[in-house]
């Protein structure tokens, strides 16, 4: 019976295509022109012969669009322009992936290509032509329905492999002090910045309204400041190593303001900073508005005498619209997002603690600073009150697995679960880590033959 259901599978697997959707923006090129006058995607389906897939710009947006039915497999891509310059060859000039990056399918050879996976459902493949955003001028915003508009958005990402192992979504009636921590005062030497906030707990200064986190900054003689504002953190009550960590989130207009979501070490195993790391997801500086950065702090990268930390930035509506702001953290990397679009990676390297002290326990750390010895404009302070708005801050850890291969979770593995993994792989476009069992980053009839065999041989 087994042996006929693996030859069933083995037929439907041979018939699985699907279509490869590709938009492509070209605004930030000088192409096409009268030399270049075709775009192409040029790919290993075809065995790089040229021509691959004819994009064409139907609105004159500058953003072109075309496709291509293929088998299930893994394939890769570049993006070409081709026209009398080159005799129309479809390899006049070639626009890679960035080397290294995240749209980089195999940044471990020479070729710096696009690339996919298709495993039984359609692909679609959408970037600014060299670099991995979706459009050149990211984030894009093409979506009346997007996430970055003001209303409150509560849907759960879905993260493929990975679960929620921690929330708040502020929809209680104050803030939850099983989640949080405040932290008071002035810090030393204004928190090692020369910010010149008092931080408090009071309700004036941080609380939830609206199903938000709200952390207001105001402009008042408390202290020996002028200003106060709150400064929250999950220390000791929520830490972590590795996962996606993501808020959702508004930040402040005025000058001088300095938001941040950002991560700190619990136990700060190699010293204090910035031997044991810092991990900035968001910062906004109030002085250059809607320029948001992700910032890596270390031993080898620092402000306080070591080589400029490694920072990657954009701009968005952050002033005026919620944007979703992640890390995605690994024993060997740290991917920063935008709205689900990339910003850049740091990478472990073979430098020791002092280049990557991030295999230690973090925590989350929500503030609203004003000025420091960094801010390069006045404070606004006849813009205040000021506040940095929060909807939710989540965290994600990588799926573990109880039983591999039990694809119905009933705590056995049976034909019943090769039928239910060939409905996944036929209808689902999910990932579940459980089930790729020969553990490629693919679900498909290797896994089932896989299966097949272990189910065999547990019942021998």
């Amino acid at each position: 019976m087994i042996r006929k259901i693996f030859i069933l599978l083995i037929a439907n697997s041979l018939s699985i295509c699907a279509s490869v959707n590709f938009t492509i923006d070209a605004s930030s090129f000088n192409f096409p022109n009268d030399s270049y006058d075709n775009i192409v995607i040029n790919g290993s389906w075809n065995d790089w012969a040229g021509w691959g897939v004819t994009l064409s710009d139907d609105d004159g947006d500058n953003i072109y669009q075309g496709s291509v039915n293929l088998n299930n497999g893994t394939y890769e891509y570049v993006i070409a322009l081709t026209g009398s310059a080159d005799n129309w060859s479809g390899w006049g000039q070639i626009i890679n992936a960035p080397i290294g990056s995240e749209c980089d399918f195999d940044p471990n050879d020479d070729w710096a290509n696009y690339g996919f996976t298709i495993n039984g459902s359609n692909i679609e493949q959408t970037y600014c032509a060299g670099n991995c955003m979706e459009c050149c001028d990211a984030p894009c915003n093409n979506n009346d329905d997007d996430e970055s508009n003001d209303d409150n958005d509560n849907n759960e990402e879905q993260f493929d492999g990975y679960e929620l192992v921690w929330n708040d979504e502020f929809n209680g009636n104050s803030i939850d002090n099983s989640k949080w921590n405040f932290e008071i005062g002035t810090g030393n030497w204004g928190w090692g910045n020369g910010e010149h906030q008092y931080y408090t707990s009071r309700s004036e200064n941080a609380f939830i309204q609206d199903g938000k986190l709200i952390i207001r900054a105001l402009l008042e003689s408390y202290s020996g400041s002028n200003y106060t504002s709150a400064r929250m953190t999950t220390k000791n009550k929520g830490d972590w190593t590795y996962g996606k960590i993501v808020a959702r989130i508004k930040v402040p207009s005025a000058g001088g303001t300095w938001p941040a979501f950002w991560l700190m070490p619990t136990n700060s195993v190699y010293g204090g900073w910035p031997n044991s790391g810092e991990i900035d997801v968001m910062e906004h500086y109030g002085c250059d508005n809607n320029h948001i950065h992700s910032t890596v702090h270390n031993n080898m990268y620092n402000w306080n005498g070591g080589i400029p930390p490694t920072s990657y930035s954009a701009y968005t509506s952050a002033t005026s619209d919620f944007h979703i702001y992640e890390t995605e953290w690994n024993e060997d990397e740290l991917n920063f997002y935008v709205d689900g679009q990339y910003l850049g990676t740091y990478f472990r390297t073979n430098g020791g603690w002092q280049q990557w002290p991030y295999n230690q326990d973090f925590y989350i750390i929500l503030n609203l600073a004003i000025g420091s010895h960094f801010m390069q404009c006045s404070t606004e302070d006849e813009l205040f009150p000021q506040q940095l708005e929060i909807d939710y801050v989540r965290v994600y850890q990588e799926v573990q697995c109880n039983l591999n291969g039990d694809a119905n979770s009933d705590n056995d593995v049976n034909v019943i679960d090769i039928v239910v993994l060939v409905d996944q792989i036929l209808n689902s476009s999910n990932f579940d880590p459980c089930l790729d069992l020969n553990q490629d980053g693919l679900i498909n009839v290797v896994d089932v033959v896989s299966l097949i065999n272990l189910i065999i041989s547990t019942n021998r």
